[in-house]
């Protein structure tokens, strides 16, 4: 009897950590790699289009992030897998910029960015960041060249 209930239980675990390792590997995990293999764009922030599409970006490296916020360039940490992403403190430059709306877009920007909690890169091959505020959606394009440290 107490080797049948042994057995139970090992099954049940067994079973139990297999349901696991399948909810894994559906969750987002498999576009971890891809976010480093692109170069990423903003098309909208929180709903709203991006006043001049190519000025938001985003890149990934090593535990970073960098990137236009539409005026000024930023960068810091990053934490991310299987669908998961923490992103801050960021730091800016400091330039104004006069076009209309831009400069409200990128205090828009990099605070939602900074809430980021979730990602996927969706069959389109769309980014989205998702934030308790609302969404930042990117398209990727190639890879820049960047210099070797």
């Amino acid at each position: 009897m107490r080797r049948t209930a042994s057995t139970a239980v090992v099954l049940a675990l067994a079973l139990g950590l297999a349901g696991c390792e399948s909810a894994v590997s559906d969750d987002g995990g498999g576009n971890d790699a891809r976010l480093m293999q692109e170069d990423w764009v903003a098309q909208s922030i929180a709903g709203k289009a991006v006043v001049h599409i190519g000025r938001v970006t985003l890149s990934f490296a090593e535990g970073r992030v960098s990137g236009r916020g539409g005026c000024n360039l930023y960068s810091g940490t990053v934490e991310y897998g299987k669908g998961a992403i923490k992103i801050g403190p960021l730091i800016s430059t400091k330039m104004a910029c006069a076009e209309d709306g831009l400069m409200q877009q990128e205090s828009a920007y990099l605070t939602t960015l900074q809430g980021a909690e979730r990602y996927s890169v969706g069959e389109d091959g769309k980014l989205t960041i998702s934030t308790r505020t609302g969404a930042i959606v990117y398209d990727g394009v190639p890879r820049q060249v960047r210099p070797e440290n």
